[in-house]
């Protein structure tokens, strides 16, 4: 009972000292926490679950928490007074297409292939990488993009109208026929396209390799977006 009671105080004591040094270190969204944010967050919360299962004592606990807590805020003002520290500990936002043109480099800088792109892009709205005329990783992982002018929604001040108008979209998918030099037969199949077909498109616009493509898909509008290795 007493041994209940003493876990009950200490989890009671870690609770609101945590809600202390969270105060302090301002709160953020999951979805914009960085990489380093997160560890820290974990690191603050195993500290506080160490004390709580008498790992350590409530004093050396609240040391603990209390050090960590004026590391992060002196991160947090190097990163705020200084910009090499800033580039240092938390990533650049990358440039990973230009001009719709996919930068396959960058994306390796990250660690991301063109799946996980095309996904990114799909959460923006965006089938079609052709549409975008920049788009970066930001610091925390998320795609930011702009899209060419031609593609990007009109306002009600473009219009100039005063009532609400809808724009039709299409209901299509982009469909990827290659992926990084390799054909994909399913998505040949859902496009309605044979390899014969393809590489004559391909030859078309005078791409005689399929290795030398690193990204061919079918836009939502019916168009075959290419884009090649080693792009400059």
């Amino acid at each position: 009972m007493a041994a209940d009671f003493d876990v009950s105080i200490r989890t009671i004591f870690i609770l609101l000292l945590l809600l202390v040094v969270t105060r302090i270190l301002g709160r953020r969204t999951l979805s914009e926490l960085t990489f380093y944010d997160f560890v820290i967050g974990l690191i603050l919360g195993n500290i506080g679950a160490s004390i709580i299962t008498d790992h350590f004592s409530v004093r050396s606990g609240a040391v603990v928490l209390a050090v960590s807590t004026l590391w992060v805020l002196a991160i947090n003002m190097l990163t705020l007074k200084s910009i090499p520290a800033r580039k240092l500990i938390e990533a650049e936002p990358l440039l990973v297409i230009s001009k719709g043109k996919i930068l396959e480099n960058n994306l390796k800088k990250r660690y991301y292939n063109i799946n996980d792109l095309l996904e990114l892009l799909r959460e923006q709205g965006t089938f079609d990488p052709s549409q975008v005329e920049i788009a970066f990783i930001e610091a925390d992982g998320h795609l930011s993009i702009l899209k060419k002018q031609a593609y990007q929604s009109p306002s009600m001040k473009d219009l100039n109208i005063q009532t609400q108008s809808q724009v039709p979209t299409s209901s299509l998918v982009g469909k990827e026929v290659i992926v990084d030099g390799k054909v994909l037969d399913q998505g040949l199949a859902q496009c309605g396209l044979t390899l014969d077909q393809l590489i004559v498109r391909l030859s078309a616009i005078g791409i005689t390799a399929i290795d030398d493509v690193m990204l061919a898909m079918i836009t939502p509008e019916g168009k075959l977006y290419i884009d090649k290795k080693n792009d400059t």
